[in-house]
Order: structure tokens, then C-alpha cells, then sequence
């Protein structure tokens, strides 16, 4: 197993499934240089890759939440966006509706499934990016910028239970 003498915030990763042993890897970059977390890539490998955006925490049902000002600006990660396909639909709740926490706040259809995600929060939707149910494609080709789904004015503002990027990368190892 390598593990980096500094550990430093991933800029870049890398996830590698053996299709026989069913193993999975991952690669994380470091400004310009690899190193393995997981085992060794081994020949026949598939090969997916994903980032993790700094400014952001993480959700384990891999839910990005970007604090602005009062108001959290919520997105699927791009770990989520590869791992369940090609997004074929988003489905909105309405602005300005009042959210409770562990209520639906918005779902993702793939030609796989159909993934609801709950909120972690209570608090009203202050606004729900119409761009996604437009064009469904912006969640998988742009997660963190044009393909954001929420933005939500929580009543608390709590993030304790949201994973800092770091700590998201270890989850996903562990996955």
C-alpha cells in the first residue's frame, strides 16, 4: 500500500474495478503525481475517473453542499455521477417550499433506478437549478458548476455531519 509521506488534498481520482476479483483501487493525484491507496492496478482493469471539488463538503450518500452566505448549494459528486450512469431525468421540488429534514428533496433517474436524497437539513428551497431538468446531462458533465440541483436556507446551519473533502476520499476508499 503507498501512502503519501504528506498528505495533501487529492486534486484528481481515479477508480479502478478488476472485473474478475471484483477489487476496487483507488488512484489519487497529488499536484502532478499518483499514488495508489488500494492495492495495485492489475491488467485488466476498467478505468473511471472522477474529481472531488475542494471547496465543498460531502454527504455519504455523496451529496456536495457549497455554503453561500446563509444558504447551502447542493449537488451530486462526480464519484455518484459515474457510478450510477448517464442521468436521464432530475426531479425538482418547487421553490420556495418549505423542506424537513429526511424528506425528499430531490431524485435522479438513470436507466438503472430511480435515487431519491433526503435532506440533511429542515429549511425552505430557495432556488432549484431548471437547467438540470432541461438538460439532465449538466449532473454527470459538469457536478460541480453548471449541474448543481438546490439551493436550500436551512433553519440551522449544522455541517458537522458533512465530510470535508479529505475525509470523503477516505470514505469512498473504504468503499
Amino acid at each position: 500500500m503507498f501512502v503519501p509521506v504528506q498528505w495533501k488534498t487529492p486534486t484528481h481520482l481515479t477508480r479502478l474495478t478488476e472485473i474478475h476479483d471484483v477489487r476496487i483501487w483507488l488512484k489519487l493525484k497529488y499536484d502532478g503525481d499518483w499514488g495508489v491507496l488500494l492495492g495495485v492496478p492489475l491488467m485488466d482493469e476498467e478505468v473511471v475517473e472522477f474529481s472531488v471539488a475542494h471547496n465543498r463538503k460531502y454527504s455519504r450518500d455523496h451529496l456536495w453542499y457549497q455554503e453561500k452566505d446563509d444558504r447551502l448549494m447542493i449537488g451530486v459528486s462526480e464519484f455518484l455521477a459515474v457510478e450510477i450512469g448517464e442521468v436521464l431525468r432530475v426531479i425538482l421540488p418547487q421553490a420556495e417550499n418549505e423542506i424537513d429534514e429526511g424528506r425528499d428533496m430531490f431524485s435522479i433517474w438513470t436507466a438503472e433506478e430511480k435515487v431519491a436524497f433526503p435532506s440533511m437539513f429542515s429549511g425552505v428551497i430557495a432556488e432549484v437549478n431548471g437547467e438540470v431538468e432541461i438538460n439532465p446531462d449538466l449532473v454527470n458533465d459538469s457536478a460541480y458548476d453548471h449541474g448543481w440541483i438546490i439551493i436550500i436556507e436551512p433553519h440551522e446551519m449544522d455541517l458537522e455531519n458533512l465530510l470535508e473533502p479529505d475525509e470523503y476520499v477516505e470514505f469512498l476508499a473504504e468503499l
